[in-house]
């Protein structure tokens, strides 16, 4: 049994990016990106979110707060019990807007015991649980053998046991009717730095640090039989590793969500990312959102009306993004020319070159696939020879045209990056890298970028998911002799 632990995330839309060490004013995007990390690769049985989601539930805005978080949430794709904190407000508005777990809850084969409803604030942020509380836990252990997890906001912790400033009054109670009871595990949140998995008369407890404080932690729980492990998953990239985001989105593409330029470089410090390069669609900065397909498959003429690129230049400028940090994703034209002017395309200080469409594809043609790898890689062996520092996204356009990668394209599509001295680009946005074709990148020393193709600002420089495929591809440490940045 998995669980995936957020605690304190205490988000306020009112306020600044931080308020002390939290990061409350942007504590919506790290929710996301918790989510997104959640779904993606920790996969867990059950999530657990151990109050405060918000930092002033009495607030006017707290109702829409906590209606913020909830959204972001439910794109976990597992079962999620949420408890209020002391800064969520009532009980009764934090489950206006999140689903009221049962008091006893079975997941998986383990029985989750929620004693909100019996805990009552005390002085100095402590707490105090009513006698319903013992009763609760021996209603749970009746007639079932499995492991019991007690979940509270305030930790809970046998008295002296450890150095957290907030406790229960009746703890020692407490903890003695969980070790009679044969609990497994308390998890508790509320003390931002958090305290270690230790035990105690056999019972396992557990104070998962705040998600709104650096490195942004998502607490794991691994439970076998009594067994229990933990393990942090952090949403801010290790500093150590000087990881370079080569592919970013602005308010200028079509797609973005909310990728504002000033915000980027923020957000880019918070998630740990040693520098990034915004690479703007070329397409979308010189035509209509409705003629953009339209002009990769013909000669289609820009017009002036349409034109921003100048815009977004001088708005990357404004922003104080670094002009050797401001480039442009190149798209591919149906002949294997870029979309884009000799003229503009010494305007931009970083290139990246991309296919978004497929001629055959796009014109819904019946061609085998013998067919579609010729057409794909003829348009590469054009393409490419314009001298990119990486190709983005190498095989997504299929996918997009949900088609198999044609047998056959791995191998002269790496002697062509090869021979160009063009990196191959890791990238999970809407797409699935085939570990075979990295693999022979590394074997045969084409070099490889981390891009997270941002759209959204939960996702900059999001790279666990890049960090994870390299180990499958053999790469585990020394990321500098296969990355290109």
């Amino acid at each position: 049994m998995r669980i995936a632990i957020i605690a304190d995330s205490h988000f306020s839309s009112t306020n600044a990016i931080t308020c002390g060490k939290r990061h409350c004013g942007i504590a919506d995007i790290i929710m996301r990106r918790a989510a997104f990390r959640i779904k993606r690769l920790i996969k867990p049985d059950a999530v657990i979110l151990l109050g405060d989601l918000i930092n002033d539930g009495d607030a006017n805005n707290g109702p829409a707060d906590l209606a913020a978080l909830f959204t972001h949430t439910k794109l976990i794709d597992a079962p999620t019990i949420a408890i209020p904190g002391n800064h969520d407000g009532s009980a009764d508005a934090f489950y206006q807007v999140f689903p009221k777990p049962a008091a006893i809850t079975d997941i998986a084969g383990v029985r989750f015991v929620i004693n909100a409803e019996h805990d009552e604030e005390r002085p100095g942020y402590n707490a105090w649980r009513a006698p319903a509380g013992c009763d609760l836990l021996a209603a749970a252990r009746k007639d079932w053998s499995g492991p019991i997890v007690a979940l509270q906001h305030v930790p809970l912790f046998p008295p002296g046991s450890c150095n957290s400033p907030y406790h229960y009054s009746n703890a020692d109670d407490l903890c003695q009717s969980m070790a009679a009871k044969g609990v497994t595990l308390a998890i508790s949140a509320h003390y931002h730095h958090g305290v270690p998995l230790f035990a105690h008369n056999d019972v396992n407890y557990l104070v998962a640090p705040a998600l709104c404080e650096t490195p942004f932690p998502i607490t794991v729980v691994d439970i076998d039989g009594q067994n229990v492990s933990t393990h942090s998953e952090c949403l801010r990239m290790p500093a150590d590793l000087q990881l370079v985001d080569t592919h970013m989105h602005t308010r200028f593409a079509y797609c973005n969500e909310n990728m504002a330029p000033e915000r980027i470089a923020a957000f880019a410090d918070a998630f740990g990312i040693a520098s990034f390069r915004i690479t703007e669609h070329s397409g979308h900065l010189l035509y209509s959102s409705k003629d953009y397909y339209a002009a990769q498959d013909r000669d289609l003429p820009a017009t002036t009306a349409d034109r921003r690129l100048d815009d977004f230049f001088a708005a990357m400028a404004a922003a104080n993004i670094p002009t050797a940090w401001t480039g442009l994703e190149i798209d591919a034209r149906s002949d294997g020319q870029p979309l884009l002017s000799q003229t503009d395309w010494n305007k931009a200080a970083f290139r990246i070159g991309a296919m978004h469409q497929l001629p055959s594809i796009h014109r819904k043609l019946a061609v085998s696939e013998d067919q579609r790898r010729d057409e794909f890689l003829a348009i590469h062996n054009t393409f490419l020879r314009c001298g990119f520092t990486s190709l983005a996204h190498p095989f997504r356009v299929f996918r997009r045209g949900k088609l198999p990668i044609p047998p056959g394209c791995f191998k002269p599509l790496v002697a062509m990056l090869k021979q160009t001295n063009t990196a191959a680009e890791i990238n999970f946005h809407t797409n699935e890298p085939p570990a075979d074709f990295f693999r022979l990148c590394i074997a045969n020393g084409v070099k490889l970028t981390l891009g997270s193709d941002a759209h959204n600002l939960y996702e900059i420089g999001d790279f666990a998911l890049h960090l994870d495929f390299l180990r499958q591809c053999g790469v585990d440490t020394n990321l500098r002799d296969v990355l290109a940045l």
